[in-house]
């Protein structure tokens, strides 16, 4: 057994038994049991991770196992033993994620008995089939919103300036920056162990709150009013809305950044151009002309890269009207 415990991490100073159970809080002079404080263990790769999960499994202890996205926990008794993926984390700014929900519970606690309610009544993708047949073969311009949802939480007053300007010190961290989002409506697996085996009455489904949910909404939802806005107003030239971006033809260029611009968004662009719609398998492809290809090392740099996107009938949306409005007018506020 002593052998063992090298190999993995010992959950107690003398785990000699089988069928150990985890250590429990101590009763105080009132009789009160307090909540058990649990000391974190990071687990660095996967193998320690699970050498661990199988030395609590072989001295038969009663434990549970955690997953969500890419985070596994154990915990047994006072501990708790992590394992963080980093080659899928690492350096991507997963770790503003306690900010951000410290910024999110702080003001659900401000605002509690008056969240409203915001439904599911949107789309994060818009395919016009028809425009982007009209327009095959033919240079467009993809303009993307900068930071688009991380800037929307701070602009409905969602999250800080001091988590908003963290949030955005690198660009690499765009991935944590949406997983923040992601992760409020993200679910939590919670499997117990007892005696080291896997307990079928103890497996449990955990989901964020309702007000996790409605904020996650309320977010996705004002980016597709803003989008939608834009189609309605621009018909046939507005060909696909994808997550944060739009394409459209040179000439509403200028146009569409100018409403973005008024609606509190910065923006970029780049040159892309669409190279195959297949309505059986449901796939849209196109060329982008400044993303750059991955080389080996030391080899000169490429530009360009073949794309696609299989879409499904939901997502595809119909205009009867050819051109926009003129967009020196106003814009409807979303």
């Amino acid at each position: 057994m002593e052998k063992q415990a090298k190999k993995g991490v010992k959950p107690t100073k003398k785990p000699t038994k089988k069928g150990a159970t985890p250590p429990k809080a101590k009763k105080t002079k009132d009789g009160v049991v307090p909540p058990l404080k649990i000391r974190k263990v990071l687990c660095r790769t996967r193998e320690k991770y699970t050498e661990t999960k199988a030395y609590l499994s072989k001295m038969g202890a009663d434990f549970e196992c955690v997953s969500s996205g890419n985070v596994e926990s154990l915990i047994y008794g006072d501990r708790e033993f992590t394992f963080v993926d980093l080659e899928v984390s690492g350096g991507n700014g997963h770790h503003i994620s306690k900010l951000f929900r410290e910024d999110i519970d702080a003001w659900i606690l401000k605002n509690k008995g008056k969240i409203p309610i915001w439904d599911t009544n949107y789309t994060e993708q818009m395919f016009n089939l028809k425009a982007i047949e009209y327009h095959m073969g033919q240079q467009l311009t993809m303009i993307d919103i900068n930071d688009c949802y991380w800037h929307t939480a701070y602009k409905l007053g969602y999250i800080t300036e001091l988590t908003y300007v963290k949030g955005r010190k690198l660009k690499a961290w765009k991935i944590g920056r949406n997983a923040c989002i992601g992760a409020l409506i993200k679910t939590k697996t919670k499997q117990g162990y007892t005696k080291g085996k896997i307990d079928s009455n103890k497996r449990n489904i955990v989901r964020t709150t309702p007000e996790y949910h409605n904020i996650r909404n309320h977010i996705i939802g004002h980016v597709h009013k803003i989008f939608n806005h834009l189609f309605n107003q621009m018909g046939n030239t507005f060909c696909m809305f994808l997550t944060d971006c739009i394409v459209t033809t040179y000439g509403k260029k200028r146009e569409v950044e100018r409403y973005l611009h008024q609606e509190g968004y910065k923006t970029k662009s780049k040159p892309i151009e669409f190279t195959d719609l297949d309505k059986v398998k449901r796939k849209i492809s196109w060329h982008d002309f400044s993303a750059k290809q991955e080389v080996p090392e030391g080899a000169n740099e490429i530009l360009g890269v073949d794309r696609y996107y299989m879409y499904s009938p939901s997502q595809v949306v119909v205009s009867h009207h050819q051109s926009s409005v003129d967009y020196d007018a106003k814009p409807i506020r979303v």
